[in-house]
């Protein structure tokens, strides 16, 4: 891959600490590793420990696909074995978690493409709203062992030719893959708040839907696009003339992005914010993708 942003010591895992053999760990998907480690790092960082959570209904979603590292192994000439298919599986990665925690929560992978975190926190909200579930570890994780998607990407004209990726620019050329991993617990708020907490933020409302048929199949519409950015509002109950930051999708597209902004344009149109900033931290790191 020549270009990307990538993650330093994604190699770096402790297995014994996982109860997994170092055997085993060479096998496992890296994505399933991240996923164990931040998500130990998220319950240490929000003061829990894995005593307090056992046996809760704890729910464990991320945003997650397979990365090419079975096919990596293969091409290496690693012999097929009992754990090969369990460290390749997508949806190992959130049970894992939910394993070695001993929680009994809903356990999924969420697989959306670009939206695919954002989802697998939609849905957590959706579960804890519901009363189906106590804590909710939700996040993402995406990684690059094989140049394969990036071929593929780049023949389809998604990629920036020098690496660079210019959201809502008219140098707009594409984006850059990148490497990340992140992890949140959510809580109902008066939960969090009588539990003496610390809260980094408040998700008031979310929503989701899907483009249905556009220019192409991964093109955007900025209709449902402005119409999903209503339904958020009208769910949180917020003033949309109080927004005073959108962090967008900004791809760095010339397809995607003018898109994005006509969606934005439609559904701020009947109320005009006196002020409201836009970007996309992907100038800074790169599309994490899932």
């Amino acid at each position: 891959l020549r270009w990307g942003g990538f993650m330093e010591g994604m190699n770096e895992f402790d297995p014994l600490f996982f109860s997994i053999s170092p055997r085993e760990a060479e096998l496992m998907d890296p994505q399933q590793r991240l996923l164990l480690m931040y998500g130990w790092r998220a319950l240490e960082d929000a003061g829990y420990s894995a005593e307090s959570v056992a046996g809760s209904r704890m729910a464990v979603l991320v945003g997650t696909t397979q990365s090419g590292y079975a096919l990596l192994l293969d091409r290496a000439g690693v012999a097929l074995q009992g754990a090969s298919a369990t460290g390749a599986v997508a949806s190992v990665g959130p049970n894992r978690i939910s394993y070695f925690l001993n929680v009994h929560g809903p356990s999924e992978p969420i697989e959306t493409a670009c939206s695919s975190s954002l989802v697998a926190v939609h849905r957590a909200v959706q579960l804890l709203q519901r009363g189906e579930c106590e804590l909710a570890l939700v996040g993402g994780v995406n990684t690059l062992v094989t140049p394969d998607a990036s071929v593929s990407f780049s023949e389809a004209g998604m990629l920036s030719p020098g690496g660079r990726c210019r959201t809502f620019s008219k140098n707009a050329d594409g984006y850059v893959r990148g490497e990340g991993v992140g992890m949140l617990l959510l809580k109902p708020l008066s939960k969090a708040q009588a539990d003496g907490d610390h809260i980094y933020g408040v998700i008031l409302g979310s929503a989701e839907n899907h483009g249905g048929r556009a220019q192409s199949l991964t093109a955007p519409n900025p209709i449902a696009q402005a119409e999903l950015l209503k339904s958020a509002y009208r769910q949180a109950g917020i003033d949309p003339r109080t927004v005073s930051y959108i962090e967008a999708h900004g791809t760095g597209t010339s397809l995607g992005d003018p898109i994005e902004i006509t969606g934005l344009s439609r559904a701020f149109e009947a109320v005009q914010p006196s002020l409201c900033a836009i970007g996309s931290v992907k100038s800074n790191i790169g599309h994490c993708e899932s």
